[in-house]
């Protein structure tokens, strides 16, 4: 496997093992973090008090890795010249940023920091470093880096919250049977 394979394929399998923290903290850490968003956020009061149930992480999770799957693949079948795949890139190091910026400003642990600067940062810099040198043209850019971000991951919590019939899709709690 040459040099632009492993950088193409390796975003998934460094996503995966981000995730894999991700998947086994964030629903504890969530309780956490919403609880510090100002009350003006839309957000119904159980994930106030309670934050993300571990089926809503795995849903949304699963959702964000099919996007990132297909930007690898993507890459892959392109030699690293796809847009797909190198503003995904862009977007996993600075998804990684966020969790350190979210670590500082909670002043503790954030889920996905662990990783980010192990795994997500150097892996992000060193694919990005082979593509320069190996002469691919640059198609990233940081606005559709950061689209393509912020709607993976809202297009997960939204999948989540539909798949597990989550509350964060409703402010009330469902009905007790028979009322």
């Amino acid at each position: 496997m040459n040099r632009i394979q492993f950088a193409t394929a390796g975003l998934f399998a460094a996503w995966l093992a981000h995730d894999l923290e991700e998947l086994a903290t964030m629903s504890g850490s969530s309780r956490k973090l919403i609880a510090r968003l100002p009350g003006w956020v839309p957000m119904p009061a159980s994930a106030r008090e309670q934050g993300l149930t571990s089926r809503h992480v795995a849903c949304g999770v699963a959702t964000v890795g099919l996007v990132v799957a297909a930007a690898a693949v993507h890459g892959y079948r392109t030699h690293g010249r796809s847009a797909l795949y190198q503003n995904a890139l862009l977007g996993f190091g600075l998804h990684g940023l966020g969790h350190l910026g979210m670590s500082l400003l909670t002043g503790g642990y954030a889920s996905g920091v662990a990783t980010s600067p192990t795994i997500v940062l150097p892996f992000w810099l060193w694919a990005t470093r082979a593509l320069n040198q190996a002469g691919v043209p640059n198609r990233r850019s940081v606005p559709a880096a950061i689209a393509l971000t912020a709607g993976s991951i809202a297009a997960g919590h939204a999948v989540a919250a539909r798949l597990t019939n989550n509350a964060l899709t409703r402010a009330t709690p469902p009905a007790e049977p028979g009322e």
